[in-house]
């Protein structure tokens, strides 16, 4: 009894993975921090990829990794090497995130070239600001002097939103349906308690955490001065996030 058990358990499995259709995305994402976040966090913009496995029910599951910058500030300093010798070179701060998601996604109509959907996603978040300072002999940047990470942090986060999906042949009548979509959302995402940097603060801003600082010499007086890189902040992830992308299904016939 238990082994006819196991096979229509195995069986039902089997049915169930063959009923379903891969699809692959890709989204520019423009996210708006809001609540505390937004006094002292920038807008960002980034890009997204996604894979789901769309089953025969009104329901898709995957995974999704997004990559956004916050802010990029390049200023002009002199650089001291090990051997004395000295050069004015570009110094780069740059503020990212990076998103890891578990994605599931809700279809309110079935086979319809226009097909609105709820979404929920459940995952990570991480915040880090890098500081390079490029080598001025390379102008492909390829090979900085210097790299380091002035800050990161990460939280747990969720977000649930709602979205549409286009398929291409509404607007392209000569492309197979039910291959290619326009995909439009917006999600709302929270999380924990996380740090990030700005390079920026304005009068409004409320005090940072700390003031980073890296440190450069002066080629006239020899001296080694600090020169001010950004703020370090810490409040709940609160943000709105906006995208527009499109969707693929490689193995649907």
């Amino acid at each position: 009894m238990k082994t006819i058990k196991a096979l229509l358990i195995l069986f039902s499995v089997s049915q169930a993975l063959c009923a379903q259709t891969f699809e692959l995305g890709t989204d520019f994402n423009f996210s708006q921090p809001v609540g505390p976040m937004k006094k002292n966090m920038n807008n960002a913009f980034g890009l997204s990829l996604d894979g789901a496995l769309r089953f025969e029910s009104p329901f898709s599951a995957g995974v999704e990794m997004s990559f956004g910058s916050y802010g990029h500030q390049t200023t002009r300093q002199q650089y001291r090497f090990d051997d004395g010798s000295v050069t004015e070179t570009d110094v780069n701060v740059s503020n990212n995130i990076l998103n890891l998601f578990l994605t599931g996604k809700h279809f309110l109509r079935k086979d319809k070239n226009i097909n609105p959907y709820l979404s929920g996603k459940v995952g990570l978040t991480w915040f880090s600001t890098t500081l390079t300072i490029q080598d001025p002999e390379d102008e492909s940047s390829c090979h900085p002097i210097e790299s380091d990470i002035l800050s990161r942090d990460n939280t747990y986060v969720f977000s649930g939103g709602a979205g549409v999906r286009i398929d291409f042949q509404t607007f392209f009548p000569k492309v197979e349906s039910k291959r290619y979509y326009f995909d439009l959302s917006v999600h709302s995402t929270q999380g924990g308690i996380v740090k990030y940097m700005n390079v920026e603060k304005g009068s409004m801003q409320p005090m940072p955490d700390q003031d980073v600082m890296a440190k450069f010499i002066n080629t006239q007086t020899q001296a080694i001065h600090e020169h001010h890189v950004g703020y370090v902040y810490s409040s709940v992830l609160n943000m709105v996030e906006y995208r527009l992308g499109v969707i693929f299904r490689p193995g649907f016939k």
